[in-house]
């Protein structure tokens, strides 16, 4: 299903749905070889696409949207040190494998699963 929306969400569901798709994973590094996907995961959740300390970020979303999304983000961020640096480590990591849980747990939640999120400016 296609859903165009605003670059915000699109980065928020883009990123839940690689974080929630082991598969996804290893195309990401076999198609970036020069990536540390694990680093990148971490990265694209925390520094570039989850924006909640800014008040017109949270208003993206509804108010159910927002109080998963910032449980997923608690989730995550309370096992980021026992995650480990490459992928393949991080696939056999207890830890990982409960943040994946959670993302595909976000996704049934917030009927995200399976969209194709696009930019609506294009």
């Amino acid at each position: 299903m296609l859903s165009v929306m605003d670059a915000y969400r699109v980065n928020v569901i883009n990123t839940l749905q690689l974080l929630a798709d082991i598969d996804a994973q290893l195309e990401y590094e076999k198609n970036v070889p020069i990536a540390n996907v694990p680093n990148e995961l971490i990265c694209q959740w925390f520094d570039d696409f989850y924006l909640s300390e800014f008040e017109w970020f949270k208003n993206k979303f509804t108010k159910k949207e927002w109080l998963v999304l910032e449980e997923f983000n608690d989730f995550y961020k309370k096992r980021l040190d026992d995650i480990p640096d490459t992928l393949d480590k991080m696939h056999k990591s207890y830890s990982w494998k409960e943040v994946v849980g959670k993302a595909q747990w976000v996704l049934e939640m917030l009927n995200w699963r399976g969209i194709d999120a696009r930019y609506d400016d294009i």
